[in-house]
């Protein structure tokens, strides 16, 4: 059987804080769904949207992923937009604001959601933008979708917040996964900084920095160096990673041999033995002779003295 360990990290820009990061991500290891997303800075409440996207494809399972119906797959989460933030617009009564909202200005995000299937031994996934999905297997390293640093511009394709302002269609890719494999899902940032990696031929150097990031303390450690690094510099963005192993495990015993041990533990702690009773009447017979042949020599030796 194959299992999963994921290391999610997530971070935001220099000089800003946690609470400014577009970015956002999920892991549902019961549906064995991940995802991540970056919000549009420049887009109408981004956060908001990046959040609602990759925790409504990690929740609904009985999402089909294909090409056919994602216009339909986000409209609840459109809808679900739109209500928080009319509340928001409406409790902060600024102009631009409620000028923005009644202009159906959209929230923007490219995103990734990521399905393993371990019984079946594949993966599928619908991406759309410049966040990257990188799948390290037995045959090669693999970016989906953009193999090229000069195709990471500032108007990345994206999934909208308003269904007439979607112009673009995501991609859907898959394929089988074997013990040993490794997906990678990365913000631009980060993905741009691994596409450059592989285009000077060090990629397994910078997987290898990366495999060893187990904390958010090492993550934090790690964009800090990169982002001053004179080679391959990180830009100062928000940066989301998504690390996930596939191992495999050793297969968990059958219903037959629960069975089967659940009788041995029985036989050997609850169940009376005849052998047992044996053994014990033997040893109190025993004990009462030694205590008989151990009082009969006290007894001639308070006799003797007295004579």
């Amino acid at each position: 059987m194959m299992n999963l360990t994921i290391y999610p990290f997530i971070t935001h820009k220099k000089a800003e804080s946690l609470d400014d990061c577009q970015d956002a991500l999920e892991v549902n290891k019961e549906h064995s769904r991940y995802a991540v997303a970056d919000g549009a800075t420049r887009s109408f409440f981004p956060k908001c949207w990046a959040e609602l996207l990759v925790k409504h494809f990690c929740e609904r399972s009985d999402l089909f992923l294909s090409g056919e119906n994602w216009k339909e797959w986000l409209v609840p989460i459109q809808e679900e937009w739109y209500k928080r933030v009319e509340k928001r617009v409406k409790a902060r009564n600024q102009f631009y604001l409620t000028n923005s909202f009644n202009a159906r200005e959209p929230a923007v995000a490219t995103f990734i959601g990521l399905e393993i299937d371990k019984a079946e031994g594949r993966w599928q996934a619908v991406i759309i933008g410049d966040s990257c999905l990188f799948h390290k297997s037995h045959s090669g390293f693999k970016s989906h979708l953009i193999e090229r640093s000069e195709d990471f511009t500032n108007h990345p394709e994206a999934f909208a917040s308003f269904p007439e302002r979607n112009h673009y269609n995501p991609k859907f890719v898959g394929g089988e996964i074997q013990s040993g494999d490794m997906f990678i899902l990365a913000t631009d940032a980060l993905a741009k900084w691994i596409v450059q990696h592989e285009e000077t031929d060090q990629v397994e150097e910078a997987l290898n920095h990366l495999k060893r990031i187990r904390t958010s303390e090492q993550f934090y450690s790690f964009v800090d160096l990169a982002r001053d690094n004179e080679n391959i510099r990180l830009v100062n963005d928000d940066v989301t990673l998504m690390l996930i192993s596939i191992e495999e495990t050793e297969p968990p015993e059958t219903e037959e041999d629960a069975e089967v041990l659940s009788l041995e533990v029985q036989t050997s702690e609850d169940v009376e033995s005849p052998v047992n009773d044996l053994a014990f009447v033997f040893w109190v017979i025993l004990a009462g002779i030694f205590g008989f042949v151990v009082g009969a020599i006290i007894l001639v030796l308070i006799l003797l003295n007295k004579s």
